[in-house]
């Protein structure tokens, strides 16, 4: 294994003659490390920071003047990667105008706020052992990161991978989160290292071949060896999609899992084991608020009795995805309604839950029930007229519907945004024509 090097700056070198191939031929290929090197360039810093007109083939003409056809693919590349990690806010914005990665990196890494509280329960977890965490499969260094700036003084974050680009990538982007000095990242396969009693983070690839694969079974590296990690390593976590079926996990050897959702959406299915982790079998965690701080909300699954199922009151109340995705919406209701407030099920099949009060929690988003509608659009567009309905947005449960159309064709000219919360009840649909009302800092 060789420990990655950033090379020192350089110039550009001569332009070459326009490529006879359209443009975006060049952009469906890959970034190399040779083209990210060029990145790293002064002449390439200065390429990515010029204003380029919006017209695409100017904006190649324009770069063609001084650098070849590979280098513009990685400058507009990596200028994208930059504008989407700027608006998505996965990084801090003083990062994102410097970040180093690949749109395919991107995709897969994750944000600065989940990356700081997995990295958190890791530190926490080596600093008990006193070792360093190996950040297996590291990618563009997000992980690793996050493990840097939660980690006592003195501590070590090993990163590998696969790949040089990824490799190169790392270290760039721990020299701007300013943990460079905490981190090494080397080339080399994750499956070839010394792993017994160690610390481990690993995020397997799930693009290897190029799609995306929510099985296990497709990914890089391969179920057998993720399931044996809990027996090699002395405590770990590993990153998986949330779409990874429960039951596929069932045969893997002390493992707890955690759902993590971050802006309302379930980003993460964490398989931990050892000493690092909740201590849960199975638990639902929402992180949001500041990178440097980020807030978190956690509740165990699979718990509590199954609450009691009745007629909607004034609210519906619906759960976090990741509770959803955790199993865990008769544990919510169960904790909503410790202090004698009552809180039950819609239906026994849906996750929704109701109340006649708003519950006042992260893993929750109140809707106030102004009209109950049967589920017909002739019903549903005659009630959101009578309400003055504005923009509407649709949340089907139960039943399939193209919420784009139905939201277009339903919006009025009001100035009232509503939501319908259209479901399957028994035999029939029903709709609740309902409007937000969520007045506490939360997620999402």
């Amino acid at each position: 294994m060789i420990s990655q090097r950033v090379p020192p700056h350089a110039t550009c070198r001569p332009p070459s003659p326009l490529h006879k191939r359209p443009f975006f031929a060049h952009t469906q290929a890959a970034v190399n490390l040779a083209q990210l090197e060029f990145c790293r360039t002064l002449g390439g810093e200065a390429l990515l920071a010029t204003d380029l007109p919006a017209d695409p083939l100017a904006a190649v003409q324009t770069l063609r003047r001084e650098c070849d056809a590979q280098q513009v693919a990685a400058i507009l590349e990596l200028r994208e990667v930059r504008q989407r990690a700027a608006r998505s806010g996965r990084v801090p914005p003083a990062w994102a105008g410097r970040l180093l990665a690949t749109k395919t990196m991107l995709a897969q890494a994750s944000s600065i706020r989940v990356a700081r509280y997995v990295g958190g329960q890791l530190a926490a977890a080596a600093a008990a052992a006193g070792g360093d965490v190996l950040d297996l499969c590291c990618g563009m260094g997000m992980d690793a990161i996050g493990v840097a700036l939660t980690a006592a003084a003195g501590m070590a974050v090993r990163g590998y991978d696969i790949s040089a680009e990824a490799v190169f990538c790392a270290a760039h982007n721990a020299e701007v989160a300013g943990v460079g000095g905490r981190c090494d990242f080397f080339l080399g396969d994750a499956t070839a290292v010394e792993l017994d009693g160690r610390i481990v983070h690993v995020d397997p690839d799930r693009r290897a071949d190029g799609r995306r694969h929510l099985s296990i079974a497709g990914y890089s590296p391969g179920e057998e060896f993720l399931r044996e990690l809990p027996q090699r390593a002395a405590a770990g976590a590993i990153k998986l999609s949330p779409a990874v079926d429960r039951r596929a996990l069932a045969h893997w050897p002390a493992v707890r899992l955690e759902y993590i959702s971050e802006d309302g959406a379930c980003k993460q299915l964490v398989a931990w084991w050892g000493a690092a982790g909740p201590n849960a079998a199975r638990q639902a965690t929402i992180v949001w608020g500041d990178w440097q701080a980020p807030q978190t909300f956690s509740l165990a699954g699979g718990i509590a009795a199954p609450a009691a199922v009745g007629e909607v009151g004034q609210y519906i109340l619906e759960p976090d995805p990741a509770i959803i995705a955790a199993g865990a919406v008769d544990d919510l209701a169960a904790s909503l309604g410790a202090g004698g407030r009552r809180v039950w099920r819609l239906s026994a099949t849906l996750d929704w839950l109701t109340a006649d009060q708003p519950a006042d929690s992260p893993a929750i988003r109140n809707f106030r029930i102004l009209r109950e509608v049967p589920g017909r659009k002739r019903d549903v567009a005659t009630a959101l007229r009578e309400l003055g309905a504005g923009t509407v947005e649709i949340k089907p449960r139960g039943v399939r519907l193209d919420t784009d159309t139905l939201q277009r064709e339903l919006s009025g000219r009001g100035e009232r945004p509503l939501v319908v919360l259209w479901c399957r009840l028994g035999a029939s649909q029903r709709a609740f024509i309902a409007e937000r009302a969520d007045g506490s800092d939360r997620a999402g």
